[in-house]
């Protein structure tokens, strides 16, 4: 379970649906563990078929900025990060919005 408020969820999926919407999200780290604490920010990694674009992830990063969240999002591509770092995401994640072709 990610924790973060119905409002919260629906804010970061707008962004996620409007910036990335055929690309699948994970969220990893302390809001997922259960160690989160009041301004824990929020660990994504986006996950696609080839490496994201510099102007595309740093719109997707402005875009999480700029929005009334109250504690920051850590963006990941999943193609630009090493296997070592993917198996340990791997250990303890949840989905966060399914990618175009995912049955999950």
């Amino acid at each position: 379970m990610i924790e973060i408020s119905d409002v919260q969820l629906n804010i970061i999926l707008d962004i996620l649906n409007r910036h990335v919407p055929n690309m699948k999200v994970w969220a990893f780290g302390s809001r997922v563990n259960g160690r989160v604490k009041r301004y824990s920010d929020l660990d994504l990694v986006v996950i696609g078929t080839e490496k994201m674009s510099i102007n595309s992830l740093g719109e997707l990063k402005e875009a999480f900025q700029e929005s009334d969240l109250p504690f920051r999002v850590d963006l990941l591509d999943w193609n630009a990060i090493s296997p070592e770092f993917q198996a340990v995401i791997k250990e303890k994640y949840e989905v966060l919005k399914p990618g175009f072709s995912d049955n999950q």
